[in-house]
C-alpha cells in the first residue's frame, strides 16, 4: 500500500508554553543516521507548533540525506521542518507504529525520499511523494516478529550495556574454540 493509505500528516497545534527541551523536536535536535533525538537547545518561547503524540514518526525534512528519524516516546511539539507521520485511526488494527518506523528507517525509504527532494543547497523532502511511498503490510503477528528481531539487533549494535557483553562473550567462545583446536595434538606413534 502507499503510505498515504495508512498514515497522514497531523496538523493539530500545541502552545510552546507547555514544551520542554525534551518535548520540542526540530531538525536541529533530530540526530543523523537514524540515531533518534537529543534534548533541544532552542525551544521556541511564543506561539504554537505542530503537536506530535507517542508512536508518531518524526522525520527531518531538510537535507533528507542525513537520515534523521525518531519514533516518539512522548507527546510534544515540532516545527514545519519535520515531517510528522501518524497512522490513521482506521488502520491501527493492521499496522503497528514500530513496524512502520522500521520501514521508514530503511535505506530504501531514504533513497526514495532523496530522489524526490527539491532544492540544491538545503534540499527538502517532497511531502506529497513521501505519502506515495509503497510499504508492505504483513499480518500483525509477522510485524511483531520482525519488530522483535530488528529491536534485538538494534540493541546489540547501539546499546553498549547489551551489545558489548554479547560481543565479549562471542570473542571468549571464539578464543576457547581456537585454543582447543591449537592445543590439541595427535599423539606420536
Amino acid at each position: 500500500m502507499q503510505l498515504g493509505d495508512v498514515a497522514y500528516y497531523p496538523t493539530n497545534r500545541v502552545s510552546v508554553e507547555i514544551l520542554t527541551d525534551n518535548t520540542y523536536v526540530s531538525v536541529e535536535n533530530l540526530l543523523k543516521d537514524k540515531q533518534g533525538k537529543c534534548l533541544s537547545t532552542c525551544v521556541p518561547t511564543e506561539g504554537n507548533v505542530i503537536e506530535y503524540k507517542t508512536n508518531d514518526i518524526l522525520i527531518g525534512n531538510i537535507r533528507p540525506y542525513l537520515r534523521k528519524i525518531w519514533l516518539a516516546n512522548n507527546n510534544g511539539g515540532t516545527n514545519a521542518d519535520v515531517v510528522l507521520v501518524r497512522i490513521l485511526e482506521s488502520q491501527t488494527s493492521i499496522l503497528q507504529p514500530k513496524f512502520l518506523y522500521h520501514i521508514l528507517s530503511d535505506e530504501k525509504f531514504f533513497e526514495y525520499n532523496n530522489q524526490y527532494a527539491k532544492g540544491a543547497k538545503m534540499p527538502r523532502g517532497d511531502k506529497s511523494m513521501i505519502l506515495k511511498y509503497i510499504i508492505p503490510i504483513p499480518p500483525l503477528d509477522e510485524q511483531e516478529r520482525i519488530v522483535a528481531i530488528l529491536d534485538k539487533f538494534d540493541s546489540l549494535v547501539n546499546d553498549i550495556s547489551e551489545g558489548l557483553p554479547a560481543e565479549i562473550n562471542a570473542r571468549k567462545q571464539q578464543y576457547e574454540h581456537y585454543r582447543n583446536k591449537l592445543l590439541t595434538f595427535d599423539e606420536a606413534a
